[in-house]
């Protein structure tokens, strides 16, 4: 079946980026991004306090999202982003649970810049 290109304003599913040049996460685990998700599906779990705090979950449950984008826009860092994957269907609600190796997988091997009106371009 063919792909189809959608616009880079496109609200598809979230990724976690890595940092290419320390290859850490950009997550610097400030919870705003589960604080607004209206629907409560983002999870999110760390150790530690202040800087020397490690994210241990971080969690989506994509059955869950409406694809508002508030995690998107409220993130200082640009730690979690739309990419353009939109094939998500599934006959196991289990499998739309991503947790964060998922989510680091979905990323975009490219850098992400900020785009117009809260969308991402490359």
């Amino acid at each position: 079946m063919e792909k189809v290109d959608v616009s880079n304003r496109f609200h598809g599913l979230l990724a976690l980026p890595i940092d290419p040049e320390t290859g850490k996460d950009l997550c610097i685990i400030c919870f705003q991004c589960e604080r607004i998700c209206p629907d409560r599906c983002i999870h999110i779990e760390a150790e530690g306090k202040g800087k020397e705090r490690v994210l241990t979950r971080f969690d989506i449950e994509m059955d869950k999202c409406c694809y508002c984008g508030y995690c998107v826009e409220v993130c200082p860092t640009e730690a979690i982003v739309f990419v353009p994957h939109y094939e998500a269907s599934t006959y196991n609600r289990d499998q739309l649970l991503y947790n964060l190796d998922d989510l680091h997988r979905a990323a975009p091997k490219e850098p992400i810049a900020r785009g117009i009106i809260g969308g991402r371009v490359p």
